[in-house]
């Protein structure tokens, strides 16, 4: 696959961060000269069949705003009673389940590895879409196949007012201040919270490349409920030097500051703290799957030449730690390895994943990847 060197036309990748990303929406004609899908609609389609990816099916109904939304699974069949229009076809990850599509993922290589989700395809019948909506992240929209109409509202919605009663999140108050046509190889940025709204015109497909925004309470909830199971259960506040109170009726500083000194160990060690993060944000969002070479043991799908790639792109990463170690987190594991072991694990976040061929790999190393794989931290491609 021609992997382009640019996907913002004349903008490079340093001048799209500095002037669209999480700032403005930004359409470009061609960001992928001569795109060719790496799947056609049919094998697409066939794709929706596998146990192992995660796909959903829109169709709309007659009347106001009625959807029939199912999960897959799908067989041929399924596809064969579908209407001319209005139904979509939407996988997720269709990235871990095609490695030509994976590749595509270079083309955002400027942006690091744990802010990237997936890449989503949609193919819609005529008419097909979603309804207007938002995302709280930042999507890249390539056109693929076909031709589809997007509108969009470039004020960030702040409020969402959805539609009442049906199960897909719809705005009630859509208007758009801006209407294009996208060809195949066109691409649509949108940072958060833009409200858009795609339209089929004749059967088309889209990739998604959406992009990860840990929310707030998330990350924070996490952070204490990682630090709670490492807290001493006996530890418990003590005021040896106490004074006596002269209003007993006030809070005083003792409480407050003794609380803020158990955040504080946290905040202030730095290794600690980049332990916990690398560990939440490496925990895997989805239910890995088993994959196709099961059958088979690690070492002989090792040897065989395949890539060793993480599930996701975001599940593997890594932090500096001294010029003798490194810390990999790994699927929401916490492991120290030695710098030596450094071209391998970048090899295998890489695009092209990891090779025994190419490394001298000690068993233990080995080992480790074979604990991941079986985890389903790791996959073959």
């Amino acid at each position: 696959m021609q992997i382009p060197s640019t996907f913002f036309g004349s903008l490079s990748a340093a001048e799209f961060l500095a002037e669209y990303w999480q700032k403005k929406p930004l359409l470009v004609r061609g960001a992928w000269p001569g795109f060719k899908s790496p799947l056609s609609p049919d094998s697409f389609l066939a794709l929706s069949e596998r146990e192992d990816a995660f796909s959903r099916l829109m169709v709309k109904l007659e009347g106001n705003h009625r959807w029939d939304v199912r999960e897959g699974p799908f067989k041929k069949a399924d596809f064969d009673k579908m209407p001319e229009s209005q139904w979509t076809l939407l996988i997720q990850e269709v990235d871990r389940l095609v490695p030509e599509v994976r590749e595509m993922l270079q083309v955002v290589s400027f942006l690091p590895n744990w802010r990237l989700d997936d890449i989503m395809i949609s193919y819609a019948a005529n008419g097909g879409g979603v309804g207007a909506h938002t995302d709280n992240y930042d999507v890249f929209l390539l056109q693929g196949y076909g031709q589809r109409r997007w509108q969009i509202d470039t004020v960030p919605v702040v409020d969402e007012n959805l539609i009442e009663g049906i199960d897909v999140s719809i705005l009630a108050d859509f208007e758009p201040d801006c209407d294009w046509i996208l060809e195949t190889g066109d691409m649509l940025y949108l940072p958060p919270k833009i409200a858009h709204h795609g339209v089929a015109l004749g059967p088309c497909m889209t990739f998604s490349i959406g992009c990860r925004a840990p929310g707030a309470l998330e990350m924070v909830t996490g952070l204490l409920e990682n630090v709670l199971n490492d807290m001493d259960p006996e530890e418990r506040y003590s005021d040896p030097n106490l004074q006596a109170a002269r209003h007993p009726g006030e809070l005083g500083d003792g409480a407050v500051d003794w609380v803020k000194s158990l955040l504080q160990r946290v905040i202030d060690d730095k290794d600690a703290l980049t332990n916990l993060v690398g560990k939440m944000l490496s925990e895997p969002r989805r239910q890995a799957e088993e994959g196709p070479y099961t059958h088979l043991s690690f070492d002989e799908v090792f040897e065989s030449g395949k890539s060793l790639k993480p599930y996701s792109s975001s599940q593997v990463m890594y932090s500096p730690r001294s010029d003798a170690e490194f810390t990999l987190f790994a699927g929401g594991e916490v492991i120290q390895l030695r710098n030596a072991l450094l071209p391998a694990v970048q090899a295998l976040i890489s695009a092209s994943g990891l090779k025994e061929a190419d490394y001298e790999l000690d068993s233990e190393f080995i080992e480790l990847l074979e604990t991941l794989w079986e985890q389903g931290t790791l996959i073959f491609q």
